[in-house]
Formats: C-alpha cells, sequence, structure tokens
C-alpha cells in the first residue's frame, strides 16, 4: 500500500508531510536548503531548465529548488546577455489587393544562456496571457513546467518514504485571483499540471483550511478559530468553529470537509496579495529611484522613460532590459542625464544579471525589518555596490494599499461567518509574510494580543494537509 502526502505546493517554497493518525512527519523535500534556510523540509518553488547540449543528448536537464537556484547564478551573474536574430519560421498574411503575402518571423535569441530559471510560476496560473515559454526551441506550456516540479517532487518523496505515492492533498489559495473567470482557469488549470505529471488520486484543499486542521489536532475545547494565512503569492483567510474533540481517539473522517465531523467551517476569504508582492513594492518605492528613475536626460531635460522602470518590478522582466532597443536607451541616459552614477548601476544590474541576487538581498532586507526598525538593502558584486537605507516606517508606508485589501479581507470574512471579533477565540498565524509587524499590529488592534498565537510559517499548512490526506484515505 502506498502513501497518501500533504503538499503544500506554495508560490514561493514548497513542504509535504505524512500523518498515520498518531505521528506527524514533514518531510526533508531539499538537503541542499540547509545551507541558506537551515530548514531542509522547505523547497524553493523554483524551476531550472538547462540549455540542450550533446552530453545531454540534445535535452535539457530540470533541476528543482535551491540546486535550481544556485546553478542559474553560477551560471548567469556577471554574463552578459548577447542577442543574435533567428530566423524561426514564415507566416502567410492576407493583405488587402495584394493577396497572400510570405513573411518571416524573426525572433531575438540570447546566445549564451547556461538555461533558465522559472519562480513564482503559481501566481502566474491566473494571467491569461501566459501560454507557453520558449526554453531553447521546445514550447513548454504553464501547465507542463508545474508538471515538472510536481514530478521531481514525488520522486523525491518516494525516495525519501521508499513507498509510492498513492494520493495527494494538495493546498490551494482561497482565491487564485479576486475575478471569478480567472480564479476558475487558474484552478483548472493547477489540475490539468497535477494530470501532466501522472498524478491520478490528488484532491485539493484551501490552504488556510488545512493550517486550521493542523492547530485542531488534539484541541481541547470548543473554539471559534480565524486563520491568518500569509504566504509567497497569496493573502487567505479562513474561519471555523471546532468542539475540541479533534483527534484524541484516533481521529474523525470528516474534519476538513465544510459542515461536516467536529470542525464546521463557516467562512473563507483572500486576496492575491503576497510576500512577492511586498518585495516589490520596496524595489519600486526605494530602488528605482537608485536606478535613475526621475533623471532628465538631453538638451531638452526629458525624463528617462518610464516604462524603463517598469521592468525593474520583477526579477524575471529586468533581464529584458538587455534587449538592443532598451539598452540604447539606458546608455544614452547615461551619457546625458543629470543621475549618470544612478543610471551606470541600472547598467550593471541589468548587464551582469544583477536581478535575482538584488531581489533576494531585499527579501533578507523585508525580513530584517520584522525584527528591527531599521536596515540597509545591501548588494555587492563585481560591478555594482548597492548600499539602501530602508526603515520600517517606510516599508509600511510602501504597502499600505496591500495592508488595506488584507483589512477588507478579514472583515469580509468575519460578515461571511456572520461574527464579529469578539467573538473570535484564536488567531492563528502561519506563512512568512504574517510575521510583517504591521500585519501583527492589525491583529492585535482587531483581535486583542492574547488571542494572536504562531503556527510554523512555513509548514503548517503542509501538517493540516497531510492530516486530510490520512483522513481521505481511511
Amino acid at each position: 500500500m502506498g502513501v497518501h502526502i500533504g503538499l503544500d505546493f506554495g508560490t514561493t517554497n514548497t513542504s509535504a508531510a505524512i500523518y498515520d493518525g498518531k505521528t506527524l512527519q514533514l518531510l526533508p523535500l531539499d538537503p541542499a536548503n540547509s545551507r541558506t534556510s537551515g530548514d531542509p523540509r522547505i523547497l524553493r518553488t523554483a524551476l531550472f531548465m538547462t540549455r540542450p547540449t550533446p552530453d545531454t543528448n540534445m535535452r535539457s536537464v530540470a533541476y528543482v529548488g535551491r540546486e535550481a537556484i544556485d546553478r542559474f547564478t553560477a551560471g548567469n551573474v556577471g554574463r552578459v546577455v548577447q542577442y543574435e536574430r533567428n530566423y524561426i519560421g514564415s507566416i502567410e498574411l492576407e493583405l488587402g489587393d495584394i493577396g497572400q503575402v510570405l513573411m518571416p518571423m524573426i525572433v531575438e535569441v540570447d546566445l549564451n544562456s547556461p538555461g533558465r530559471l522559472f519562480q513564482s510560476l503559481k501566481s502566474e496560473l491566473r494571467e491569461g496571457t501566459y501560454i507557453d515559454s520558449n526554453v531553447f526551441g521546445t514550447r513548454y506550456t504553464l501547465e507542463s513546467l508545474l508538471a515538472v516540479i510536481l514530478q521531481q517532487i514525488v520522486e523525491r518523496v518516494e525516495r525519501i518514504t521508499g513507498d509510492e505515492v498513492e494520493g495527494l492533498v494538495i493546498g490551494r489559495p482561497v482565491h487564485y485571483s479576486d475575478d471569478t473567470e480567472a480564479d476558475l482557469m487558474a484552478f483548472t488549470r493547477m489540475q490539468e499540471a497535477c494530470r501532466l505529471a501522472g498524478l491520478t488520486n490528488v484532491s485539493f484543499l484551501e490552504e488556510p483550511t488545512a493550517a486550521a486542521l493542523d492547530y485542531t489536532r488534539g484541541l481541547p475545547g470548543e473554539q471559534n478559530v480565524l486563520v491568518f494565512d500569509f504566504g509567497g503569492g497569496t493573502f487567505d483567510v479562513t474561519i471555523m468553529h471546532t468542539d475540541g474533540r479533534g483527534h484524541r481517539n484516533g481521529g474523525h473522517r470528516n474534519g476538513g470537509h465544510r459542515n461536516g465531523g467536529h470542525n464546521t467551517f463557516l467562512a473563507s476569504d483572500g486576496v492575491p496579495v503576497g510576500g512577492d508582492v511586498l518585495d516589490k513594492r520596496i524595489v519600486m518605492g526605494k530602488l528605482a529611484k537608485q536606478f535613475g528613475q526621475g533623471a532628465l536626460m538631453g538638451m531638452d531635460h526629458l525624463p528617462v522613460p518610464n516604462y524603463i522602470f517598469e521592468y525593474l518590478s520583477q526579477w524575471e522582466t529586468i533581464v529584458e532590459l538587455s534587449r538592443p532597443e532598451h539598452l540604447r536607451i539606458i546608455q544614452e541616459a547615461v551619457k546625458n542625464s543629470d543621475k549618470p552614477k544612478h543610471l551606470r548601476a541600472l547598467l550593471a544590474l541589468v548587464k551582469e544579471n544583477y536581478g535575482l541576487p538584488m531581489y533576494e538581498a531585499v527579501e533578507r532586507t523585508k525580513v530584517l525589518l520584522s525584527q528591527q526598525s531599521a536596515g540597509h538593502i545591501q548588494l555587492s558584486m563585481d560591478k555594482m555596490l548597492l548600499n539602501a537605507p530602508i526603515t520600517r516606517l517606510e516599508f509600511e508606508r510602501f504597502i499600505g494599499p496591500d495592508a488595506r485589501a488584507v483589512e477588507q479581507c478579514l472583515d469580509r470574512a468575519l460578515i461571511m461567518a456572520g461574527l464579529t471579533a469578539d467573538d473570535i477565540d484564536v488567531v492563528l498565524r502561519t506563512g512568512g509574510s504574517s510575521r510583517v509587524p504591521l500585519f501583527e499590529k492589525m491583529l492585535r488592534n482587531k483581535f486583542g494580543p492574547l488571542k494572536i498565537q504562531d503556527m510554523d510559517a512555513f509548514t503548517s499548512v503542509a501538517s493540516g494537509l497531510a492530516v486530510a490526506a490520512w483522513e481521505r484515505s481511511r
């Protein structure tokens, strides 16, 4: 008989667990992660696809987790991107009175890229414009890229347990998107990714609901529980009532199902705001000016086009600035602007592929601002030195609109559940972004400090999903 696992397939991090009715085991999916987070139970949800070579039979090789990021960094940071215009085929066009015309299709190709790195793919599920990616001549749909990650995770689980994965319960956000159609499309695409990965016995459970299941194991008393789940891609909230009997006597079979067993789920809601968005706010609010946003150039003192700086909003899009048409603008601005030093830093960021290290530095500083009132975004590379001071107050100003969206989501869930803040007995915080002091203050003010309890930021959802997997296998 195979194993049934709970899989928290997150935007930024992934974890997996097994439960047998008594003992919960979190699986060491990524031993290499010990070098950074110190926790092998946390796998970065990252995929690196290598350039095909004769040694690999002209096929891409896939790596996931910390090794994916390390291989990308080793091969790309400091590498100058070189584009070449390649003919990839022709297309027939019907042009008025002329008739059919055969037009060549030309694309610009990065000549010396050692591989492609994909992160935060889960957040792209809701984007109808993301159809596929060209990976060294092979087109991969978003679903097939996600399937590659899922396959490697399952293979790791089977190596760790020595048993075949027979069933999975996978976490999902309450809402992938605020838009109903986009939300449905995202869930359908995630189901397709599982099918492409060869996963047949799969069910899904909302992530904050899973965290609530983990909490209620052995809970001694009746409570109204609110789960505040703030991960890398989304914020989700679930409100449930538990009678406290939990799993003390071998568990129950219906927990996790709405209005079933000893847990009654009263409301769920969510918004597409997560840790990735908070990182973006720091970059655009603090660092864009460090790279020349607002600079004036030329005899007419015209501003450097703002669209140049919009590419800084994600590390993946920064490389687009290395395209010749964008690079020419930056190089001209270095020569003829009032902020040449800042624009030289932008030029180095683009040409030397420092985008990912910069975003990792931003994430480290964001975490630091949860412990202290000020810090520095620091990045020391061969051709760029970044040392930008930032205060917690500045960070909170940058994320003010996101905080309001989160609080409105909380209020909607309370109304949906027919409860007030006073009716909530305990508030469970989970997910890395739930530790941000602004959101901690929000919860203290709304519910009172004595009700706030912390769950493991990165593994509590996987634990609850494992409980659900065990229940559904019985």
